[in-house]
């Protein structure tokens, strides 16, 4: 074997162990020079009439894999009632669909995207009735990027208000039944859950807080402002120790459509959360300044328990209860609304939730109500 022959089959050999590994050992040592004799015969190590031969191994080369799929994540959540009115002498009853979210995303990278919810209700007539047509909303239409200022990201377009949404995930778990003291129309009905603007919200220890700057009227309402007309909104939670967390939360409301005043909204929530039970407490105080007539005072308070049965049964279920009471206008009497809400949840599967509740309102201005229901919360 030649010499030129015999450094080709060695630089051959090595190469294609360097294909298969960073460093070459040859019996546990690492080799980086041979050496051949003048008969050809390649040696590990050097002697006489040997020449060492020097290896150069050819870097490899890869080929970047760019994909260009956009990474979309479709979903939705439905609320299906079976409701009973038990006030009601004639006992109507009816199947309906109170929500049904249809969401998409699209996302620019990891954790930066654009999400529109689409929120398909029945239509309500001029007189608060339902009409029996099923109409499609935007309810959330945003982009966020998660990192715009230190441990915060922002939502802008029709985005959150800094409230409500919170208080679904961490208070009160029963959105499919009844909604939260502060947006409820038996209760508060000061504000709902979405608005165009925009919503810093971020996290760090044991704070979370979000910021948020909103036309004001909601997100089916129409801005129509005489001057600044804008909405200012911020929460505040703090986790004080483990499974109890402390919030705060105020809403200034400039010019709110329709109304001729604005609207200052102070809160205050405890929520205690554990395997076996959730406590939320909270208690709210509005006042409401009119141009043309006298201020209104609101206040009232709310209190839910969900007691979970999974430790003792081994089954997802459990029982739950909510008392709220609101006073619409301190300087009135007798108007006073009392709202109770109680019943029973079986999670079916990670995707199914059944529900059987009794909701209660006794409203001292006569508008009482009470309503036997069976709910199928789906998400997908």
């Amino acid at each position: 074997m030649g010499i030129k022959r015999a450094v080709l089959v060695a630089t051959a050999f090595l190469g294609v162990n360097a294909a298969k590994a960073d460093t070459i050992l040859i019996n546990g040592t690492p080799v980086s020079h041979l050496y051949v004799d003048s008969e050809g015969r390649l040696y590990l190590t050097p002697g006489p009439g040997r020449k060492p031969v020097e290896i150069k191994i050819p870097s490899r080369k890869t080929t970047p894999v760019v994909s260009k799929d956009r990474k979309i994540k479709i979903g939705g959540t439905a609320y299906i009632h079976y409701d009973a009115d038990l006030r009601n002498p004639s006992h109507n009853n009816a199947f309906k669909i109170t929500r049904n979210y249809i969401e998409l995303r699209g996302y620019f990278n990891e954790k930066d995207y654009f999400r529109t919810t689409l929120d398909v209700k029945q239509e309500e007539n001029s007189g608060g009735n339902l009409d029996g047509s099923y109409v499609a909303r935007v309810k959330y239409a945003y982009v966020y990027f998660h990192n715009v200022l230190p441990y915060t990201g922002v939502e802008l377009g029709v985005a959150h208000r800094p409230w409500i949404d919170w208080e679904e995930h961490h208070g009160w778990l029963h959105r499919d039944v009844e909604e939260t003291l502060i947006e409820n129309k038996k209760g508060a009905h000061l504000l709902n859950s979405a608005d165009l603007g925009v919503n810093f919200k971020g996290k760090y220890g044991i704070a979370s807080w979000e910021v948020g700057l909103f036309n004001g009227e909601g997100y089916h309402g129409e801005e129509e402002s005489k001057h600044f007309g804008k909405s200012i909104e911020a929460r505040l939670s703090l986790n004080l120790f483990n499974g109890f967390t402390l919030s705060g939360h105020t809403t200034h409301m400039f010019d709110l459509k329709g109304e001729d005043m604005d609207r200052h909204i102070y809160q205050i929530h405890a929520a205690y959360n554990n395997p076996y039970i959730l406590i939320a407490a909270q208690y709210i105080w509005d006042r409401d300044d009119y141009y043309n007539k006298s201020d209104v005072d609101q206040k009232g308070y709310s209190i839910n328990a969900d007691l979970k049965l999974k430790p003792f049964t081994g089954y997802s279920l459990g029982l739950f209860g909510r008392f709220d009471r609101w006073d619409p206008n301190d300087d009135r009497s007798n108007d006073e609304r009392r709202h109770f809400v109680y019943g029973g949840w079986w999670n079916y599967s990670n995707h199914v939730r059944f529900t059987v509740a009794d909701d209660r309102l006794i409203d001292k201005a006569g508008d009482d109500s009470n309503t036997l229901m069976g709910v199928a919360q789906v998400k997908w």
